[in-house]
């Protein structure tokens, strides 16, 4: 049987003042993210950035800052959703997007995102298609009878995380049929320079 509205402010606030009633250290929370989340939660039912910052030990700057964060994480998520859906919609391997855009869509780690946004920015690049990102990837072509590394991983602090980090990118967005296809046909040839036949390293399913 469902409790009443106000009994379940009742309970909810009851909860809240026994978390508040004891500091809480990082044993008592399974991970910081858990701790995290319950804080915010926490702050949603109302309680003070003062009351929250006491029951876990932490300053009320500490609560703050974790709030901006939070907020600031909620509105990339939905630039992110918004900017995938127009690289589906277009479904255009050639359509040129600012940089900021496309790497924002696949949703890089931020050290890559930085390493390739200064390194279009020393080269006067501003936008870039799918199709040159995927041959960033995919371009293992020889010279002097020798197998070059792709360009991706030639970009100056870039390294294996980062280029993987592109790849895996590359990989969970939903580009549209057209262009789906033409990835999958250059992450087979990654794969087979890489001597990869299961997931690709860093990937959700790695």
């Amino acid at each position: 049987m469902a409790m009443p509205e106000d009994e379940n402010k009742r309970a909810s606030k009851a909860d809240r003042q026994k978390v508040l009633g004891r500091r809480f250290t990082f044993r008592d929370m399974t991970t910081i993210h858990a701790r995290n989340r319950q804080i915010l939660a926490m702050r949603s039912e109302g309680a003070s950035r003062q009351e929250v910052a006491r029951g876990f030990g932490l300053s009320p700057g500490r609560i703050y800052l974790l709030e901006r964060r939070d907020t600031a994480d909620k509105s990339m998520a939905e630039r992110r959703a918004k900017l995938q859906e127009g690289i589906r919609a277009a479904d255009d391997p050639e359509k040129m997007w600012p940089l900021n855009d496309m790497v924002d869509a696949i949703g890089l780690i931020v050290v890559t995102k930085k390493r390739l946004l200064d390194h279009f920015a020393r080269t006067g690049k501003s936008q870039i298609a799918l199709r040159e990102l995927m041959e960033m990837c995919s371009d293992f072509s020889e010279e002097n009878g020798d197998s070059k590394s792709p360009s991706l991983l030639r970009v100056c602090g870039v390294g294996k995380k980062g280029f993987w980090s592109v790849v895996n990118g590359l990989t969970s967005l939903d580009q549209g049929s057209r262009c789906n296809e033409e990835w999958r046909n250059k992450l087979v040839e990654v794969k087979r320079n890489w001597g990869i036949t299961g997931p690709t390293p860093y990937s959700s399913a790695g």
